[in-house]
């Protein structure tokens, strides 16, 4: 566990919700006011740790990765024990990452281990485990259809990680009853209170039908449906109190819970209530770079079954359009590749890269957009394997550091094009830009050129979804709906410069051509 990071104000006057983030690489502790200010903030890092192999089908797996969700609670309660000195804490809400549930067995204990979304079956493993899933449940195109959820690596679809668990822990699994999504397992940890919201229930999940809101198909074959909470109450309702034993180890009292919410959700949920009159795309940037789209139907189009393009709830129960790639993660992979540093913006030394058209960075290496593409780069014209890269190769432009980070944040911002116009903006679509790549102004050039009929804006909240999260508790304290909260709202526009970037439209058909 990495060292807490504390960070403090004077103590406020008006009561505080304390917002529980568990992003997946820091938890965080999150005190926010009722105008979302951020008052105090404590952080610590749990990685994913091992877990011996166990029977069934997957007998001979050295180990698989789980949550150290019993150290994370440990972690939470030290400090909502330190801060509820400090400060007035009216109420909790939690936010987390995606992919992850929680199986419960009939004595209200983990039936099986919180499997980590990132364990690595290699590529045999991985490509077993997916053959069985689609022989079991049906075709992806059918399957992504009738659930809005698109195939996703290692085990981010929830689905697929029940299928996992029945394989590794067979007797462990046959005593699963419930099965919660992340958020409401800590609620759960907090509460002793059993509940379902819908920002998660109906995240790439495949385990529910998105269009009338029950159990799929997947979940019937998998057996699941019964262990499945179809009553979704909304993410700022009243999960429970803390519970005795929270209440003696944090000397807090019986302080309201929320049901907990989707971390992307959370970030786009203070858009949506200072927003919600205007067509917009949240352009959420980080380690996953999400784009979301308020949409009145679920419909794919022509292309777009076997992309990674999902439909989800929002908090207040609208549909939203989301597409997505592992930003972050690429240029982090690419970035410890090239060497040397990102140069930053300078528009007549990207023209020149752009005038390369037979020089890429490729799409791929993590999810993105591209199916048929599997990272590496394009050197004149021909393609370098992202296993040589990642072997030391440097061949052409690779070898030039500056140049190479140009064409890498133009190859993210050509990826982030093609993931936001498949959530369905149009012309006039307002498209705001959330999260680290904010920072990358490279990134935003070209992307503000690729949307010229488009407004494109950086944001000012800072930890979105940590102030999205403290809306439900201060809903729920108020005793209102959310959106009774949005005059306490203020975020501001920065419109990205637009810059003519003449060589980008030759540079973006060949990068399509050879991304597949």
């Amino acid at each position: 566990m990495a060292a807490s990071s504390p960070s403090s104000q004077p103590t406020p006057r008006s009561p505080l919700v304390a917002v529980l983030d568990l992003g997946k690489s820091n938890k965080k502790v999150v005190l926010v006011d009722d105008r979302l200010a951020i008052v105090a903030s404590r952080s610590a890092a749990f990685p994913a740790t091992c877990h011996p192999g166990a029977g069934g089908t997957g007998e001979g797996q050295e180990s698989i990765l789980v949550e150290q969700v019993d150290a994370i609670f440990a972690w939470f309660l030290a400090q909502l024990r330190e801060l509820g000195r400090e400060f007035p804490i009216a109420a909790l809400a939690v936010s987390t990452h995606g992919a992850t549930i929680a199986c419960l067995g009939a004595d209200g204990r983990p039936a099986v281990p919180v499997v980590a979304y990132e364990t690595d079956l290699g590529e045999a493993g991985s490509r077993e485990l997916d053959a069985e899933f689609y022989r079991q449940c049906g075709p992806l195109e059918r399957l992504q259809d009738e659930t809005g959820t698109c195939d996703l690596p290692l085990l981010i679809n929830p689905a697929k990680q029940i299928l996992f668990l029945q394989q590794h822990f067979p007797r462990d699994w046959a005593r699963t009853t419930t099965i919660l999504a992340y958020p409401c397992y800590w609620g759960w940890r907090f509460t002793g209170q059993l509940a379902a919201e819908p920002t998660y229930t109906f995240n790439h999940s495949f385990l529910h039908d998105i269009r009338t809101r029950r159990p799929s198909s997947v979940a019937l074959k998998l057996g699941c449906v019964p262990h499945l909470d179809v009553a979704m109450k909304r993410p700022w309702d009243r999960l429970g109190t803390l519970s005795a034993e929270v209440q003696a180890a944090t000397g807090l009292g019986a302080l309201p819970v929320a049901v907990g919410i989707h971390d992307s959700n959370a970030a786009l949920l203070p858009y949506l209530l200072t927003r919600g009159d205007r067509d917009f795309c949240l352009n959420s940037t980080g380690t996953w770079c999400v784009a979301m789209h308020r949409v009145k139907h679920v419909q794919y189009g022509k292309d777009e079954l076997g992309q990674k393009i999902i439909f989800n709830v929002d908090a207040l129960g609208s549909l939203v359009k989301a597409s997505f790639l592992m930003g972050g993660m690429d240029y982090q992979l690419h970035h410890g590749l090239i060497g040397g540093s990102d140069p930053g913006f300078a528009a007549e030394r990207l023209a020149a890269a752009l005038a390369r058209p037979r020089d890429a960075i490729l799409p791929g290496a993590f999810a993105s957009q591209f199916p048929r593409c599997s990272g590496g780069a394009l050197v004149d014209g021909a393609v370098v394997p992202l296993a040589d890269l990642k072997s030391g190769a440097r061949p052409g432009f690779l070898a030039e550091a500056t140049l190479a980070h140009d064409l890498l944040n133009v190859s993210l911002a050509l990826q982030s094009e093609v993931a936001i116009r498949r959530t369905g903006v149009k012309d006039g679509t307002a498209i705001f830009i959330e999260g680290g790549f904010r920072q990358n102004a490279t990134f935003l050039a070209v992307l503000a050129a690729l949307f010229p009929k488009n407004p494109i804006a950086c944001t000012s909240l800072a930890e979105a979804t940590a102030c999205g999260t403290a809306l439900l508790g201060h809903a729920l304290v108020a005793g209102c709906d959310p959106q009774a909260l949005a005059d306490r709202i203020v975020i501001d526009e920065i419109p990205v410069e637009r810059v003519e970037l003449p060589g980008l439209a030759a540079y973006r058909t060949a990068w399509l051509k050879a991304a597949g």
